[in-house]
């Protein structure tokens, strides 16, 4: 196309893709709301998982976020900052095996990361390496695992807060792909990390409906919500 200017003909300047921005999150009443992702199958009975998400307590204390997965009613994988303030990261494989840190609670938005090797267990906070944990499971269960929620483990609720920028990786994350994923405190565009899903949670998404931006079309569907819970409070 060429436009006019001053009588003088010029080609117009070629359209420049929009750089990614993060503009929304969720926020969960810590009664009844989750979002259902349904069955991650690749992660199901993998060796490795990865999975990150940003959380926002709405108090200081006796509030709890996580997202996770059980796989059958003794198998599974978690994340979640506690009412006591520490932040576990379970891998349950018959008995249960975690790793925990303890972060002073507050109202401020932090990075949580738990990395799970198939021999330890590792938390990362706002970029930095927190806590290893030894003796884990090999592998999670091979059996058809149940479905992964954002704001819900089972049939629990432990969520009251915000949650934003949920990510599940079939892969161990390196230091440097945290480092990039927590960017500084600001998120960061997932994409060259190929995470198996990644809901943006409320960042070109429809009520009810979360976009799975990753390779494993697990769209999330927000439940017991409407669609004034897609706020605008983001990290």
């Amino acid at each position: 196309m060429q436009i006019a200017t001053h009588g003088i003909l010029a080609s117009s300047a070629s359209a420049v893709a929009p750089s990614f921005s993060n503009l929304k999150s969720l926020v969960f009443d810590g009664v009844d709301d989750f979002v259902d992702c349904g069955s991650i199958s690749a992660i199901n009975s993998a060796s490795t998982v990865s999975i990150s998400y940003w959380g926002k307590k709405s108090a200081a204390i006796n509030k709890d976020l996580g997202v996770g997965t059980l796989i059958t009613s003794s198998n599974g994988i978690w994340l979640q900052w506690y009412t006591d303030n520490n932040i576990y990261f379970t891998v349950r494989n018959g008995s249960i095996t975690t790793t925990s840190y303890s972060l002073t609670g507050d109202t401020n938005w932090h990075n949580i990361i738990g990395v799970y090797n198939g021999s330890n267990s590792k938390i990362y906070v706002d970029g930095s390496l927190v806590a290893t944990g030894t003796s884990v499971p090999s592998s999670l269960s091979s059996n058809a695992g149940n479905n992964f929620k954002i704001g819900s483990i089972g049939s629990g609720f432990f969520t009251s807060g915000n949650i934003d920028e949920v990510a599940v990786f079939n892969s161990e994350l390196s230091a440097s792909n945290v480092t990039s994923i927590y960017n500084s405190g600001s998120p960061a565009d997932l994409t060259s990390l190929s995470p198996i899903s990644w809901w943006r949670n409320g960042d070109s998404d429809t009520y009810p409906t979360l976009n799975d931006n990753g390779s494993g079309s697990n769209n999330g569907t927000m439940t017991n919500m409407t669609s004034g819970d897609i706020v605008t409070d983001v990290p």
